[in-house]
């Protein structure tokens, strides 16, 4: 069964649905019934008039203000859509005669029209010409057309549109307009519509939440703004960049405000001269992830074990934990350049070698490999390609286009091996981003977190007399091989020839977790959590393991001795002796053989062995819980200094670039 589609809306005729729940004409407002006439008829009040009666139309005028005034009565309605809807009420009822339709276009300064399916910014709002609040959010407008505006208006909130388009609304912009909200919209660009030259009288500007990400550009369009006091840019890709506060508060010096928080003298000293730097606030951002311990790792079979464990495979299982970030962008440019050298240098070769007579495919070239040009697609060894949709299908609207996919790659600890005292990894990883959009998306989805375990058999490599030895442990002529010597030099000497050919690694996932990094978009610097990781259906413990190790181990000697039991039996074997001796056997095991089965009854009736044990299993404390230590950090910068990368820094990018160069 499909949804009913509302239907598009006007913001005039949305407007008009709200005027209409304050029942202007109805009870307990206009002129009905339900009120006593002002006008009496002489002859019906000369010798009725008593004290009474007197003043009974005051006292029904006061009873209609309660019923419009207070809060429970029946016939309160909601008045949050406008500041002037509950004093119109209270006129509709002390004068009803002037409840008129160009009284009422004249009474409202402000309007509030808020998830109401408004497409449209209509003509009719220039009904209302002493207009100056207009709100309205949480709609579907993607344009606005400022001709449609009343020229009155002083603070516009268009936050939570689909607003991608700002060349309409800077046509013709209220003059007097002091505050203007554009949150929660697609704007990825301002070009030269939020100047000076179109709002000469703003004194506040809300971009929250959209797609801006050049720094630089969008604070030089700013800086024009002439009366600009208070600035949200929070949410936005730039707000990502280490730099952005300082150098915004350097750039738009007379600005107070900036993302809902006062900006200090210290702050302002402390960036000085930031806005002179522009080479160094580059439009990328830097995070640190650290990975301080885990707890909780179940210990491996092989230690819970009670059995001897024969000597090979050799078992070898490491731990780590692994996470899904961005491909970091300054290890990806090195790649790309040691790709093109690579290219370079075969294409040189080529030339050489069609010079010297062998052309590219001969004999020479053949076992050479060709180069591998790692691209963004092909580096992501995580990333699931999906079906690109076709731009020029006419049933794909812009609506429908699904949110690119964020090519991630792995990023994991050193294994360790498992130990009691727990796992230190002390990891520690910078990442340079410069696709900012895309961190900002990954913020949002979150960082997805696994604790792993790589196990690897190891076994001895078989030797070309070990596969040519015939069955049966004899050489040749049918005789036995005599035996190695067993000299304890010998053994030294054989031990270090053993060669093990090691299996691919199997990986388990102990548990995983999702860290939630939305913080980061709302202006936090810093996530420091303990997770507590959720187990993997289908996966088994190491003590799981062991335990079901042991239960087959317990099986197999019992069905030896059931087997064993019945070969000794006197009806599994022939008497040796006499016949007579057997049927005496067989007639003496029959009677006494309720005596041995009372007494074994007996003690197992107080408590056998399996009760014992599932009491011993019901008491077992449950396993402590899978957790790891992490923190990320968004790096910003404190200080105008810290923008200049130190010396040692230099240095070490001086010799990243000669070692690239040889």
């Amino acid at each position: 069964m499909m949804m009913p589609v509302a239907s598009r809306t006007d913001a005039f005729t949305a407007f008009q649905s709200q005027l209409r729940t304050l029942c202007l004409n109805e009870f307990p407002c206009g002129s009905g019934s339900w009120r006593t006439s002002t006008e009496k008829n002489v002859s019906d009040t000369r010798f009725t008039v008593t004290l009474k009666d007197y003043g009974a139309n005051k006292e029904q005028e006061e009873a209609l203000e309660e019923f419009v005034t207070s809060k429970f009565s029946p016939y309160s309605v909601d008045y949050s859509w406008s500041d002037e809807a509950k004093g119109l009420r209270e006129i509709a009822v002390k004068s009803p005669w002037l409840i008129t339709e160009d009284f009422i276009h004249n009474h409202f300064k402000t309007l509030r029209i808020v998830d109401k399916n408004v497409h449209h910014l209509d003509t009719g709002l220039l009904k209302l010409p002493y207009l100056e609040e207009l709100t309205v959010t949480a709609n579907h407008l993607t344009t606005v057309h400022s001709q449609n505006i009343p020229k009155t208006v002083k603070v516009l909130e268009l936050v939570a549109n689909k607003i991608d388009d700002l060349e309409q609304l800077c046509e013709d912009p209220p003059p007097e307009l002091q505050h203007l909200g554009l949150g929660l919209n697609n704007i990825s660009a301002l070009h030269d519509y939020i100047t000076g030259a179109y709002w000469p009288c703003l004194l506040s500007l809300d971009l929250s939440h959209n797609n801006l990400c050049d720094l630089i550009e969008i604070i030089n369009k700013l800086s024009s703004l002439p009366k600009l006091r208070n600035l949200v840019l929070l949410g936005n890709p730039l707000a990502l960049i280490p730099g952005y506060r300082g150098f915004t508060i350097d750039s738009l010096r007379k600005l107070d405000i900036l993302d809902d928080l006062m900006i200090s003298a210290d702050e302002k000293h402390h960036f000085k001269g930031l806005a002179r730097r522009k080479e160094y606030v580059l439009d990328e951002a830097k995070m640190t992830v650290k990975i301080s311990a885990a707890t909780g790792i179940p210990p491996p079979p092989e230690m819970l074990s009670t059995e001897e464990a024969p000597l090979y495979p050799v078992t070898t299982r490491t731990y780590y934990v692994e996470f899904k970030f961005l491909e970091d962008f300054q290890s990806k440019t090195r790649a790309e350049s040691d790709n093109k050298k690579e290219q370079e240098k075969d294409k040189d070769q080529e030339k050489d070698a069609v010079a010297n007579g062998n052309p590219a495919g001969g004999d020479d070239g053949g076992d050479k490999e060709s180069p591998v040009t790692i691209t963004e697609e092909s580096s992501d060894v995580t990333s699931t390609s999906s079906p690109q949709p076709d731009p020029k299908d006419p049933t794909l609207t812009p609506s429908h286009t699904p949110p690119p996919t964020l090519k991630l790659v792995p990023y994991r600890t050193k294994g360790i091996h498992w130990t009691e005292a727990g796992f230190q990894f002390q990891y520690s990883q910078d990442i340079v981003i410069d696709d900012l959009p895309a961190l900002k998306e990954y913020f949002k989805k979150g960082m997805e977190l696994s604790i792993k375990e790589d196990k690897i058999l190891s076994r001895p490599a078989e030797t070309e007399e070990s596969t040519e030895e015939p069955k049966g442990g004899k050489d040749g002529k049918g005789k036995d091989k005599p035996p190695p010597p067993t000299g304890d030099k010998k053994k030294k000497k054989k031990e270090p020839e053993v060669e093990l050919v090691h299996s691919p690694p199997e990986v388990y996932v102990l548990g995983t977790y999702t860290l939630e990094l939305a913080e980061f978009i709302e202006g936090e610097y810093m996530i420091d959590e303990t997770c507590t990781c959720k187990g993997q259906e289908g996966t088994t413990t190491g003590e799981e393991e062991a335990l079901k190790e042991e239960d087959d181990g317990t099986d197999s000697k019992k069905d030896k001795k059931k087997k064993k039991e019945r070969s000794d039996s006197p009806k599994g074997k022939k008497g040796k002796g006499d016949g007579k001796e057997s049927k005496e056997g067989k007639d003496k095991g029959k009677k006494p053989a309720s005596k041995p089965d009372k007494k074994e009854s007996k003690a197992k009736r107080p408590g056998s062995g399996k009760s014992q044990h599932s009491d011993e299993e019901e008491e077992k404390p449950p396993p402590p819980p899978l957790t790891v230590s992490i923190s990320v950090e968004l790096h910003h910068w404190k200080t105008a200094q810290e923008s200049i990368p130190s010396q040692t820094v230099m240095e070490k990018m001086a010799l990243l670039e000669e070692t690239i160069h040889e």
